[in-house]
């Protein structure tokens, strides 16, 4: 049975906004709810998952549906049902009371990146629904601990369960929302993605009493090496896929807009700093988290390297955890299918290939030989502050906005699975 598009629109509008209303804050996690609720949904229109925990509560959903021809490679679509904490004082609405308001659906998840989940389970439940057969599998992957480096979730299940989540092709988030730039339209597809390389940096120091003031006191030299960290740039180098965006863009590799220069060098932002312990005590350790951002064809070694050579001999390293860089070929159907169906379905715009500068789960399927994107499309108006908003308080979506991504996601997936629109919606 064929489901009516209006209907797929508030199914899936109201998947998300239940969703949202899970708080799955990472940490701790607690991915299970999200993972029975999809599971139940699926399990309405007959689709069964499967639930893997690779610790209690972290749980991952997948679930398949079979296709004709076992000798097409599957297309996986991806998400991540963890989301990151809140400070909800700040927020203009309950964070995780999924609230319809200005045209938007407000809340933690509703861009990063539950709606992608909604949008899959759509997909899987009205295949299902239709009695149609694609011609290659079509596996859906909802997992944990996305937020916090994919140790419970991707990363778990490539390197423990990767029969389950072997693709040829995998869509995940981040890609296919507006860009507005100089009076034109883009929409980005991610092909790549920077690695992460996370340290603790520490120094020493006399210890002493407060009473007796020191230039030389752990935290004074750590605040030297902070200040050095942030006022000096690591080496720039414009990766061909970023010459190729900037030039389509028509913006100069010269002197790029702020919100391109992260793609262009390797990058660490300090980001927790501990000291001390009590309020006359000068401390004898100071200690910084550094988020590192590597470029495709760097590897912690080189980041380490560029680093020590910014902060000097004296901090000790720890290496708290890694991340690949990734990067895909745009020479593939499902590129040219993701690029032709978004410029259909806003005349006159253009679909880039985009470097992000943060990470996503791509990265661990791509071990696997996937040809990994970031491909979530939403239309945007100039006003929404869309990249902001990831990680941020007020979290909303366009309803319209989601509504059109929908359609163009839908166009995308069934086309690749051998199938037309109106076989699966009416």
């Amino acid at each position: 049975m064929k489901t009516s598009w209006d209907k797929a629109k508030g199914y899936a509008l109201e998947a998300l906004r239940g969703l949202i209303r899970l708080d799955t804050s990472n940490p701790p996690g607690n991915e299970r709810i999200a993972a029975d609720y999809l599971a139940a949904a699926m399990a309405r229109d007959g689709l069964e998952g499967t639930i893997i925990e690779s610790r209690p509560t972290r749980a991952n959903l997948i679930a398949r549906i079979e296709g004709r021809d076992s000798s097409r490679p599957p297309l996986l679509i991806s998400s991540h049902t963890d989301v990151v904490p809140v400070e909800a004082a700040k927020w203009s609405r309950p964070p995780f009371s999924a609230e319809i308001a200005d045209g938007c659906v407000w809340g933690r998840g509703a861009i990063d990146m539950k709606a992608k989940c909604a949008t899959d389970l759509l997909m899987m439940c009205a295949l299902r629904r239709a009695g149609v057969t694609p011609e290659r599998d079509l596996i859906l992957a909802a997992v944990a601990d996305e937020e916090a480096g994919s140790e419970y979730g991707a990363k778990f299940l490539v390197e423990r369960h990767p029969e389950l989540v072997r693709a040829g092709f995998v869509l995940n988030e981040v890609g296919g929302f507006t860009v507005h730039l100089g009076g034109a339209r883009f929409y980005p597809i991610q092909v790549a993605e920077k690695g992460f390389v996370t340290v603790k940096m520490t120094v020493g120091g006399q210890p002493g009493h407060g009473s007796m003031p020191r230039e030389d006191t752990a935290i004074a030299r750590m605040a030297e090496l902070i200040t050095k960290i942030v006022k000096t740039p690591m080496r720039r180098r414009v990766t061909p896929l970023m010459k190729r965006t900037l030039e389509a863009l028509g913006v100069s590799t010269d002197a790029p807009p702020a919100v391109f220069v992260p793609m262009l060098s390797n990058t660490v932002t300090p980001t927790i700093l501990r000291a001390g312990y009590k309020d006359n005590v000068i401390p004898g350790e100071a200690s910084v988290v550094l988020d590192g951002r590597t470029l495709p064809g760097e590897d912690p070694e080189s980041f380490m390297a560029e680093l020590r050579a910014i902060v000097g001999p004296e901090p000790t390293f720890e290496l708290v955890k890694i991340g690949p860089p990734a990067e895909t070929t745009v020479d593939t159907p499902l590129y040219e299918l993701m690029k032709a169906k978004l410029e259909a379905a806003d005349p006159g715009a253009r679909a880039i290939p985009w470097m992000i500068p943060g990470a996503t789960d791509n990265k661990f399927y791509a071990k696997l030989g996937a040809a990994c994107y970031g491909f979530a499309p939403v239309r945007l108006e100039p006003h929404i502050p869309f990249g902001s908003l990831y990680h941020s308080n007020d979290e909303r979506l366009p309803i319209e906005g989601f509504y059109w991504g929908l359609k163009v996601y839908a166009e995308v997936v069934l086309d690749f699975l051998g199938l037309r629109f109106e076989d699966v919606f009416e």
